[in-house]
């Protein structure tokens, strides 16, 4: 996969904007991590994980070898009185990220309780989701903060389906594509989260080529994820008992969504996440270099 590059995000070392997800690890520890383990860049994590302030951010990555590839912003996009907050939350990553180069602000959707005890239940999350007619304006605030981001900071945007959030299942991925500027805002393929909420991530990245402009590399044991779901739990329930796996292990199809990448000429980047919980004896590192490994081998990157 020509020009293609490989990155981590600071999630696959239980570092996660979820309230009460976990124990957080120190920042040095990961990004030493990720250096050792073989990946070029990292995302920038929940605001204030990693340092904000520039000076310290640029030796922090600069000393480990690692760019600032983009940032993760939830935003609470279905509710027209929220567009101010949610603009000041892109404004707030994506100055940030300017001054590094980075590649694209990563948007999403916040989400609230009911779409999160509904997640990865498709035909739930059919049913409790944005009204037909919502999708038009839904997707105008989405491509209006979109060209804000490119008009005033220089950067992309790219759209990321996410477990317990208003665009989760495959119809919502394909309304939200459907209701915004293609050329203002991409796709951010995370094949595990696309999976989870019932899609088939290699078909996403076909019929979708031309939107994917980031990709999110992630695998889910389906087995384990329908017994939990079996039981009522939520999405983070979830995810926080072992649902994400290291990558090879679980049920995506990796082998042919590296192959619809390398047809479609993707050339971005390949950011490594598992969604977990870790404690301070966890061997993150060793997970982080078996996954590196692993999308060497698929991905041949």
């Amino acid at each position: 996969m020509d020009g293609a590059r490989v990155a981590a995000a600071p999630i696959s070392w239980g570092v996660c904007e979820i309230p009460d997800w976990g124990p957080q690890l120190p920042w040095e520890r990961v990004l030493d991590e990720m250096a050792q383990a073989g990946y070029q860049g990292t995302e920038l994590g929940p605001w204030g994980f990693l340092p904000t302030e520039p000076e310290r951010l640029r030796e922090a990555l600069g000393d480990r070898g690692l760019q600032l590839v983009a940032a993760f912003v939830p935003l609470p996009l279905r509710d027209p009185a929220q567009y101010p907050r949610a603009e000041a939350e892109v404004r707030r990553s994506a100055q940030l990220l300017a001054r590094f180069g980075a590649g694209c602000v990563v948007f999403a959707d916040a989400g609230d309780e009911l779409r999160a005890r509904v997640a990865g239940r498709p035909h739930l999350t059919a049913s409790h989701g944005i009204l037909p007619a919502e999708w038009a304006s839904y997707g105008e605030r989405v491509t209006r903060l979109a060209g804000l981001v490119r008009d005033s900071y220089g950067l992309a945007v790219a759209f990321h389906p996410h477990g317990g959030t208003y665009v989760e299942n495959p119809a919502e991925v394909d309304a939200l594509l459907a209701h915004t500027d293609p050329e203002l805002v991409g796709l951010c393929l995370d094949t595990g989260h696309l999976l989870f909420g019932g899609g088939d991530p290699a078909d996403v990245a076909q019929r979708h080529a031309p939107r994917v402009n980031h990709v999110h590399l992630k695998d889910v044991d389906s087995s384990r994820l329908r017994r939990l779901l079996a039981q009522g739990l939520s999405y983070a329930e979830a995810a926080k008992q072992g649902v994400f796996v290291e990558l090879g292990r679980g049920s995506v199809d990796l082998p042919a969504v590296a192959a619809r990448l390398r047809e479609a000429g993707y050339r971005g980047w390949l950011v490594v996440e598992q969604d977990r919980v870790v404690t301070d004896d966890t061997d993150t590192l060793a997970s982080a270099r078996r996954n590196r490994e692993f999308v060497r081998r698929t991905f041949g990157v």
